[in-house]
């Protein structure tokens, strides 16, 4: 019995060390006019570099009826594995139907990245639209950190923080007539 019990301890300890963390949130509750009457769910992985990102969205929506559009955008560092469509129709016929998105993603370099949807709502009489970001955590949280820390910051006397970046401004003189 205490055998068993030693191996069933490390079957579930190997598989616990094996498993990906999930990232997931959800719109339902927050719509705010005048966007569209749309809601979106997601669960993404968070994966190391290369790894594949397993992306599930769920787009829900209160109108009876109409046609929902979703103009989907990654970052460039992203890449889409698999059949990727950037445009998606869905027929709506009945009030909270449910859409879904399935995708993977990966990148070759660790860092937060996003996956971008623009949505939109026809109901015969005039679009809106609404728009959503999907973060996908490549790397551990500690690295994605020191990564993006990399930006310069300055404090303001004010307490302020703000970004330097490098620029280059020219100046040159319109003549007048």
């Amino acid at each position: 019995m205490r055998t068993l019990l030693l191996i069933t301890t490390s079957l579930f300890l190997t598989l616990g060390l094996n498993a990906k963390e999930i990232s997931s949130n959800s719109t339902v509750g927050q719509y705010a006019k005048p966007g569209a009457a749309i809601d979106m769910k997601y669960t993404s992985q968070k994966v190391d570099a290369n790894e594949a990102s397993d992306v599930n969205i769920t787009l829900t929506s209160t109108i009876p009826k109409g046609t929902i559009s979703v103009e989907m955008d990654l970052d460039k560092e992203l890449i889409a594995l698999g059949g990727f469509e950037k445009t998606f129709n869905f027929q709506v016929t009945s009030r909270n139907e449910a859409f879904t998105i399935n995708l993977q993603v990966k990148s070759q370099h660790i860092g937060l990245y996003y996956i971008r949807l623009l949505s939109k709502v026809d109901q015969g009489y005039g679009v809106k639209t609404r728009a959503f970001a999907i973060p996908i955590y490549v790397g551990e949280e500690k690295d994605i950190k020191k990564h993006r820390s990399n930006m310069q910051m300055k404090a303001l006397s004010n307490g302020e923080n703000i970004s330097l970046s490098k620029a280059v401004e020219t100046i040159s003189i319109i003549k007048e007539k």
